[in-house]
């Protein structure tokens, strides 16, 4: 169904309205999902110094604790004595005075005296690094995997007053203490644990959705090449998280923990989409409003005839290949089409009068070109006439010979001219046949053989048998082959030599003409097929004429290329290439 002017009109601004309202709604999406990622990112760097220093704070208070414990006399003498169930006892009572879960006593050689849970007793102490970095700060809170549970390790050294041993407590780290930490968050907040060991990777425990912890999990390992203390995105289970990582002092150098804080985006965004439900609402009250004002705007606009307006002042201006794109089938369209119509015939006059301004520009260059050699024959022939019988017979003879050297030259160009004005005028009037170029080549070698050895010039031809035959006008490629040739002996000194050459090239054959004589200057070379370019001038003045624009004239007719390659005192090479013959042409 075809829409009036109007209608489309209204469309365009209503979908032109609804475009601008959709790259507004999407703007403002962006910029205030930036703005959220910014902001969760600084509550994932708050909450991160926060879960450090809750987390850390427990671990400190009980080494301090431990370490008042320790000091005192009694305790001191109790593992001073060597005796296990003594040392066990006393850490026993330790452990319940600070409300630790499990104590350990270890002695200088790094042996674990006492277990308050009677299972690590009598062998080394699994975390020797940590009870190093006890002695030399004076404690130590480190966390450290034990029996497959996460422990936060307090390490202090019992001094008396040198160091006698060290006392380790262990509290767990499990999913209650995290969950604990979550509640004082004000965030939708997640917090998971995991170790990196011997290039493995291990969930210790997480406050996620088991989907969402089951997608962690297989991720883990990417986390291990994560820089702590920037925030990133991550997918889980269809999720997106705002994720932060803060290493854990771990107590042991090969094994590395890290805390995952993670913020679920979707959450965090939950509360914007009121004000992208409010933006989407003025938008179709927006929409409304564009649709009355695009029907008045409809009424008055008149684009199309604006553009048909412009497109005539160019014509005027001389741009005669401005055309109207026809896009309808209504009254603006045949009205462009109608346009464009004129403006083809209006570009086809105004080439018509180019080319006739080229001729009436040729007839003028070589009228003044024939009036050179016709007033010194003139003047040879008046000059006999009036002296003729008291000239002596040999100068007579001289006058004779120019004015016979001038009528050549009027001659040729003459002739030259005619050919190529005929050219000219009937451009579509090739009578193209198929024939062998070969046959062609040797016939013309062999007519211009006489004048060659007159000059003592070598004049050679290779004919090639497998040479392909090719779809031409033979009258024409003759032409062109004698002027070339001709070109060549009358610019070849004695002793040199001419030789033509012809070869099937990627779908044409290639033809040859070279010489080894004066060569043509580089500057004449880009303009050597123009009428009136210099050399062509010069030519014509020294009794030569349009013989290479007719060359050029002749392959541009046969939809062929050519080519020269020149340099003075070296040689000329013309090289052109013409159409192989075919089936159907």
């Amino acid at each position: 169904m075809m829409l009036s002017f109007q209608n489309r009109i209204t469309l365009f601004f209503a979908a032109l309205f609804i475009g601008i309202q959709a790259l507004t709604i999407i703007s403002v999406y962006r910029v205030s999902r930036d703005n959220l990622i910014h902001q969760l990112d600084q509550n994932l760097l708050y909450a991160e110094q926060i879960f450090q220093r809750l987390l850390m704070e427990r671990g400190e208070r009980i080494a301090g604790e431990t370490r008042i414990l320790v000091a005192d006399f009694g305790f001191r003498s109790t593992v001073s004595n060597g005796d296990a169930k003594t040392i066990s006892s006393a850490l026993e009572n330790l452990a319940l005075r600070i409300r630790a879960q499990r104590a350990f006593y270890i002695d200088l050689r790094g042996q674990t005296v006492a277990d308050t849970a009677n299972q690590l007793q009598g062998g080394h102490f699994i975390f020797p690094d940590a009870l190093t970095m006890a002695e030399n700060n004076g404690k130590a809170v480190v966390f450290g995997m034990l029996a497959g549970k996460l422990y936060e390790w307090a390490i202090v050294p019992v001094l008396a007053p040198l160091p006698i041993g060290w006392v380790a407590i262990a509290q767990t780290v499990d999913q209650h203490r995290i969950n604990q930490f979550k509640q004082l968050s004000s965030l939708p907040l997640d917090i998971s644990i995991a170790e990196f060991a011997d290039g493995n990777s291990t969930l210790i425990t997480s406050s996620l959705p088991a989907p969402a912890q089951t997608s962690l999990a297989e991720q883990l390992s990417e986390f291990a090449e994560r820089i702590p203390g920037t925030s990133q995105s991550i997918d889980l289970a269809g999720s997106i998280y705002i994720s932060r990582l803060h290493r854990l002092p771990s107590a042991a150098d090969d094994q590395t923990l890290v805390a995952i804080l993670q913020i679920d985006f979707a959450r965090a965004m939950a509360r914007y989409w009121p004000m992208f439900y409010a933006a989407a609402g003025l938008s179709l009250l927006g929409l409304l409003i564009a649709l009355a004002g695009s029907v008045l705007i409809a009424k008055r606009l008149s684009s199309p005839l604006e553009a048909l307006a412009g497109a005539g002042e160019r014509m005027l201006d001389g741009g005669l290949d401005t055309s109207l794109p026809v896009t309808r089938q209504d009254e603006l369209g045949r009205l462009a089409e109608t346009f464009n119509r004129a403006a083809h015939f209006a570009a086809e006059l105004s080439r018509l009068q180019q080319k006739d301004q080229l001729r009436r520009e040729m007839v003028a260059t070589v009228s003044h070109d024939l009036r050179t050699p016709l007033t010194s024959l003139y003047g040879f022939l008046e000059t006999m006439q009036h002296k003729a019988g008291s000239l002596p017979e040999q100068e007579q003879q001289q006058f004779l010979a120019t004015a016979l050297r001038q009528t050549e030259k009027v001659s040729r160009l003459a002739q030259e001219l005619f050919e190529l004005a005929k050219l000219e005028c009937d451009e579509t009037s090739l009578s193209p046949e198929s024939f062998c170029l070969a046959e062609l080549l040797q016939d013309i070698a062999q007519k211009f053989q006489l004048d060659a050895s007159q000059r003592r010039i070598a004049l050679s031809a290779e004919l090639r048998r497998d040479l392909p035959p090719i779809q031409a006008d033979i009258g024409l490629i003759e032409r062109l082959l004698t002027n070339l040739i001709d070109n060549a002996l009358r610019h070849t000194p004695a002793g040199g030599q001419v030789r033509i050459d012809a070869s099937p090239d990627n779908g044409v054959v290639a033809v040859t003409v070279s010489d080894s004589g004066t060569g043509i200057a580089a500057q004449y070379l880009p303009t050597l097929f123009d009428w009136e370019s210099p050399l062509s001038r010069k030519a014509r003045q020294d009794g030569g004429g349009f013989g290479l624009v007719v060359v050029g004239k002749i392959v541009r007719l046969h939809g062929g290329d050519i080519q020269v390659e020149s340099q003075p005192g070296q040689g000329t090479r013309f090289r052109f290439t013409l159409p192989l013959a075919t089936a159907e042409r």
